[in-house]
Order: structure tokens, then C-alpha cells, then sequence
């Protein structure tokens, strides 16, 4: 009987030469299978300079994925049904003359301002000449027309929407596709330049003196001026206040219903005696939030006396403007009545007649127009614009305009005073359509540039390149550290169990294990 030798007992340098002979990986098994030193020095060089230039390439990407770059996607979206933005106007004076005359602190307040502008005027005449009755005091006309909108602001609400332009006298007629509108499609709120503004479409369900209207969300299912929001509106010129408003018209503007407007800083002004057309259309942007570049936010955590006032959803001005009331609140001890202030709060309101309050109040207005103060504002992550096409032509045609002065005369008030003359018309009446150019929405949405997926096919492929590697590759790898464990299990549980016999083979000869019988001889 022939007896076979045993395996050879496995080692370590014996499982990582099985492997690295064998691999997949190109390039590693031509440095062991090369007969010549020189062929397997020069595949030793190159494979690591490959495997370096791999791991090189791999830790940029690496690297740039921790950047978190982002691109611009931009859309057109198709819809058969598109909701109708918000319309804001305003008139552009703020408050009638006739209820100022009522006032008397603001009528005083008038006849100073009125009284500074004409010495404005003689100090501008005399600018370059000599005259001798010029005044030499610094001029007083922006101190006086601040002290002027300070006490009309410093009034309860109901007083000042009392004095402001009512909407029931400034809408003449409202056309919403194709169907009547009238004033109970309007919310509304106080402006502290404006006075009363109106919004179209704002989704809530009161008006400026917080009657109930509708505040339903309006569609619009056809694109085109005939399907849009047509009004006519009388701005009582006879009303306003000619030392404060020195323009006359309506301030517009198109937004999201969810945001709140600010018409001093947004909007465009439409004249009286002109139909303006203003084709819009829809544009919605998406942002990435940190740690992406943007670092955009819904508002969770940020103070906006814009939502807790208005309800209106966060916005990127509506935080400035937040920030500055609450430095003007704190340094200043008032609140400014041009920025929105929650009554629970109990700031008095800034009195600018005050000594000392006037200037708390312009330096922290300069530090937030040129950026000084320190407002944690990012930009929010969802953002609803609206791009304008404004077209404008006479309102009404010397054709039309006898029947229209008709029509005045029987609405009667004061639209019958201005119906006579054709000029007065023109002067009073605007008329203004809102509608979208076509139903398609742009769409602008900020994406990562790298993934998780771009970034490991990106490193695959470049591992790959250089030195061949695969995901079967790896699973050699992996493999060849499963039989590393285990070899080294077995080699403590070896060095664990005692040893009976010293060296068993040691009996192979005796004739017991053989055997084979003794004879006498």
C-alpha cells in the first residue's frame, strides 16, 4: 500500500501569489508572470504609476463631489389649466386731499411742507446767481415730508384707510375671463407711501376692513388679452395731494399670491389716459438647499414679521425687512411704520418729530440700503416671477369717447363732473390688462452636477482605465481576505488545542500499524 504525501499547508504569501498571479486586475499578474528581473521591474513601475494616477483622479472627484457643484435646468412646461397670478395696485397718492384738510395736524403738517417747497424752488432758482433773500439754512423739504408721512402713519388703521382712495370709487369695471368681477375679488392692505392697495386674486378671504370676500384660487383655461383681467379705474386726480404727489396713475404689480408685494420696489407705473396691455408669463425657480450654493431656505427658524403679520410665506425681502425693524426696535426703542411690526410686540411706533429718533431711524435705514447690517437672509428655495411685456395705447379713442362720457354721467358722482371734457377723462380714467401670452411655465430648477451614481461610475471607470479593475476583481479581493481570516483562525485554534502525540507518523513503521507478523526464527 502506497501512502500519498499531504498538502502542502497554506501561507500567507502562498494565498496573496495564488492571487496576484491569477487576477483580473491587468497589468498586477505581468509582474509575477514576467520570466525576466527587467520585465518585472518595468511592470512594477508602471503598474504604480497607473494605480497613483488612479488614486489621484479618484480623490479629486472625491473632493469635487464634497464641493457639491450645482447646474441650471431650464423647462417649458405645457398646461392645459394655469393659475392666475395675484394683481396688486395701488393708487400713486397715498392720501386724499380732502380728508388731509380734515386733519388738523396733517393739514398743518401740509402747509410746512408746502411752505418748504416753495423756498426749495427760490434756493434752486438762485443756484447760480446771487440772491441776496435766498435762505442759507440746509434744505428742510425731505424733513418736512418725512414728518408728514410720519404723522398720517402714526394714525389707527381704520383712520387711514378712511382717508385713502376706496376701491369702490376708483373701480369702474372688472372682467375676469370673460365674466364680471367687482370688489369683492379684492383683498387689500396699508401701504405707508401708498396708502390703500388693492389685491386681485390674493386668495384671502378678507378685504381691507376684514369683510368677507370670495377667496377662492382663479384658473385661467385660454392664454390671450380676451381671457384676461381687464380693469378700469378712476384715480381722482381732483383728490390728490400736489406737494406730495407729483406723479399721477396706478402702481402695478403681478406675484405669487403666497408672497407679500412691496410696490415701492417692484411694479411699474401705469398712466392715465392710456390702456395698458401687460402680457406675462410664468416663471418658476428652484433652488438647492445647503449644503449646495445657494443655501436656500423655506423660512424654518428665520424671523419674518411678514408671516406673522400678513401670513405670507417667506421671501428674501420680507427677512431684510424684518432684520431692520427688529435693530430699529432694539437700538431705537420704536417700531418704523415702513416695515411690518406684530402688535404683540408693543412698540410704539416711531415718532420722527422725536428728538434723537429721527436719526436712530436714518442711520439703521442707510446701514440696511447699502448692506451694513447683519441679516442672515438666503434666498428661498421656491420662487414664483412673472416676465412682463407692457404695451400701452390711447384711452379712449376720440371715437369712443362721447359714448363713454355718456356712460359717466350715469354712473354719477364724481365721474359725472369729469364727463364733460374729454381732457378731464384722460386725466382720470386708466385702464389696464393682465393676461398670459401663452399657457406654458418656464421652469428653472437648480440640480446637483455630481450624484452618488455619477461619482462611483465616475471612479469605476477611471479605476478601470488605469489599472483594470472591476467589480470581479474585487470580489478576488475580497476572497483573498476571507482566506486570510481564516487561515489565521486556524492557527490560533492550532496554537489553542494541547498535542497528544509529538509526532504521529512516528508509528508508521511498527508492525502494530503495519500489520505485518513476527516469526521465530
Amino acid at each position: 500500500m502506497v501512502l500519498k504525501s499531504p498538502p502542502a499547508e497554506p501561507t500567507l504569501p502562498r494565498l496573496c501569489g495564488d492571487l496576484l498571479q491569477h487576477t483580473t486586475a491587468h497589468g498586477i499578474a505581468n509582474v509575477f508572470r514576467a520570466g525576466h528581473w527587467c520585465r518585472r521591474l518595468l511592470w512594477a513601475v508602471f503598474v504604480g504609476f497607473a494605480l497613483c494616477c488612479a488614486l489621484w483622479q479618484c480623490t479629486e472627484m472625491v473632493l469635487n463631489y464634497y464641493r457639491y457643484p450645482s447646474h441650471e435646468k431650464i423647462t417649458l412646461a405645457s398646461n392645459t389649466v394655469l393659475q392666475f397670478p395675484a394683481v396688486t395696485l395701488c393708487n400713486l397718492n397715498g392720501v386724499r386731499y380732502s380728508s388731509v384738510r380734515k386733519n388738523g395736524a396733517m393739514s398743518n403738517s401740509l402747509q410746512d411742507l408746502s411752505l418748504q417747497q416753495s423756498r426749495r424752488r427760490n434756493k434752486s432758482s438762485c443756484w447760480n446767481s446771487t440772491c441776496p433773500d435766498a435762505p442759507l439754512e440746509s434744505d428742510s423739504y425731505p424733513r418736512a415730508l418725512r414728518k408728514f408721512a410720519s404723522e398720517f402713519n402714526q394714525l389707527p388703521d381704520k383712520e387711514k384707510i378712511a382717508m385713502g382712495h376706496q376701491l369702490e370709487d376708483m373701480l369702474i369695471s372688472c372682467n375676469f375671463h370673460g365674466h364680471q368681477c367687482d370688489t369683492s375679488f379684492f383683498s387689500g392692505f396699508i401701504h405707508y407711501k401708498f396708502g390703500n392697495c388693492y389685491t386681485f386674486n390674493s386668495q384671502k378671504t378678507t378685504d381691507i376692513r376684514g369683510a368677507a370676500i370670495r377667496g377662492e384660487a382663479l384658473n385661467t383655461t385660454r392664454a390671450g388679452f380676451v381671457y384676461g383681467l381687464h380693469l378700469e379705474l378712476f384715480i381722482q386726480q381732483i383728490e390728490y395731494v400736489r406737494e406730495v404727489t407729483h406723479s399721477a396713475g396706478i402702481r402695478l404689480l403681478i406675484h405669487d399670491h403666497a408672497v407679500t408685494p412691496f410696490p415701492e420696489d417692484e411694479g411699474v407705473n401705469i398712466p392715465p389716459g392710456t390702456e395698458t396691455d401687460i402680457g406675462t408669463m410664468k416663471v418658476l425657480i428652484k433652488r438647492l438647499k445647503s449644503p449646495y450654493g445657494s443655501h436656500c431656505t423655506d423660512g424654518d427658524g428665520i424671523k419674518n414679521f411678514y408671516h406673522d403679520v400678513y401670513g405670507s410665506r417667506y421671501t428674501r425681502e420680507s427677512c431684510k425687512r424684518t432684520c431692520v425693524q427688529l435693530n430699529i426696535m432694539e437700538n431705537c426703542g420704536c417700531s418704523h411704520w415702513e416695515f411690518a411690526a406684530p402688535p404683540d410686540l408693543r412698540y410704539p411706533k416711531c415718532n420722527l418729530s422725536a428728538v434723537g429718533v429721527s436719526e436712530c431711524v436714518e442711520l439703521y435705514g442707510y446701514k440696511f440700503a447699502h448692506g451694513m447690517l447683519p441679516c442672515n437672509c438666503p434666498l428661498q428655495c421656491k420662487e414664483e416671477l412673472y416676465q412682463l411685456t407692457v404695451s400701452g395705447s390711447q384711452w379712449p379713442s376720440s371715437a369712443f369717447i362721447e359714448k363713454f362720457s355718456s356712460d359717466l354721467k350715469e354712473m354719477g358722482g364724481q365721474l359725472s363732473t369729469i364727463a364733460e371734457s374729454p381732457q378731464l377723462i384722460r386725466d382720470n380714467l386708466v385702464k389696464v390688462v393682465v393676461y398670459y401670452q401663452q399657457l406654458n411655465s418656464q421652469q428653472i430648477e437648480e440640480e446637483p452636477s455630481v450624484s452618488e451614481i455619477d461619482l462611483i461610475s465616475s471612479m469605476g471607470g477611471l479605476v478601470g482605465l488605469w489599472v483594470g479593475f472591476s467589480v470581479c476583481t474585487l470580489a478576488e479581493f475580497f476572497e483573498l481576505l476571507v482566506d486570510m481570516l481564516l487561515y489565521l483562525l486556524r492557527r490560533c485554534l492550532w496554537k489553542a488545542v494541547p498535542h497528544t502525540y509529538a509526532k504521529p507518523c512516528a508509528e508508521i513503521g511498527s508492525p502494530a500499524f503495519t500489520g505485518h507478523k513476527t516469526t521465530d526464527m
